[in-house]
């Protein structure tokens, strides 16, 4: 004997509401549909069920012995099913994704910090744990990096770096333009002012060759914390290179910026992750959106 094919669950559904309802009008306003469309739907069950669920008479509402048998029934596995859906949703929403980033103390503090909270309303389930790394890592540092990504101690590393291994995808987030800083004012003292600047990076040395002219007589000290730095900036008189996005940020301390005297470098800012056939979704949105807000 051939098995019967299972009535429509939207049949059943439409059954459950027009039951505990007045009238089909009434399961219709409730249902957002029209009551036509609720009495398709039951005419629809009554034939792949073969019973009569309803009295056919216009000024009763009432159900036939089979739909009285049926109702109380279907309310109780509904109402199971929407609890077990809610218990099923709780759980998706505490399952907290983590991702840990390296990234130096001052682009976290002066460019990333104050744009987190956008991030978190938009997938505040991604939790973001931060380790520190240099903003232009030497060669050293980017084979730590490196190893560190490919063993999934990182998953994500955001620094001005130049990471070669096939195993390390990269998102470019941006040229770094650096501005000298000061606690002075005066644009031809910042020349006879000391300066602290980081001679491994990259960066900073780039931008030392690049203004070698006007550096000739300066003296150049060797810092390679950018926060120490400003620091010393805001208490002695002191240059130090910065980040020209570091200077929209509202903690930002009050120095004066020479943005006449700025300098675009290599290598860009960008994030890098351990390649994979499907990266994690976590992983994808962050990187995603720290493209959008580098834009």
């Amino acid at each position: 004997m051939a098995k019967k094919p299972s009535p429509s669950l939207n049949a059943l559904r439409v059954f459950d509401v027009a039951a505990r309802c007045a009238s089909f009008k009434q399961a219709a306003q409730q249902l957002g549909v029209t009551q036509a469309a609720v009495t398709r739907q039951i005419q629809a069950l009554e034939q792949q069920l073969e019973m009569t669920l309803f009295h056919r008479d216009n000024r009763v509402h009432s159900l036939t012995p089979a739909g009285l048998e049926l109702a109380p029934q279907l309310e109780s596995i509904f109402k199971q099913l929407d609890q077990t859906l809610d218990r099923a949703r709780q759980l998706s929403d505490n399952n907290t994704t983590t991702l840990t980033v390296a990234i130096a103390t001052a682009r976290l503090k002066f460019w990333l910090n104050q744009q987190l909270a956008d991030f978190q309303s938009l997938y505040p389930h991604i939790q973001l744990n931060f380790v520190g790394c240099s903003e232009s890592p030497d060669a050293a540092e980017t084979a730590e990096l490196t190893a560190n990504l490919t063993h999934d101690s990182l998953d994500l590393v955001i620094a001005a770096a130049q990471i070669r291994d096939q195993h390390i995808g990269r998102h470019p987030l941006g040229e770094i333009t650096l501005v000298p800083c000061s606690n002075e004012q005066d644009e031809q003292r910042l020349w006879q002012t000391p300066w602290l600047v980081n001679r491994d990076s990259p960066n900073q040395s780039a931008y030392l060759k690049h203004y070698a002219s006007n550096l000739r007589a300066t003296p150049v000290i060797h810092s390679n914390d950018t926060l120490m730095a400003l620091e010393l900036t805001q208490s002695q008189p002191r240059v130090a290179l910065v980040d020209q996005r570091y200077s929209q940020s509202p903690h930002f301390p009050s120095l004066t910026l020479f943005p006449q005297f700025a300098a675009t470098t290599k290598p860009e800012l960008a994030v890098f992750y351990h390649k994979r056939r499907q990266q994690s979704v976590a992983l994808v949105a962050f990187t995603k959106w720290l493209q959008l807000i580098s834009k």
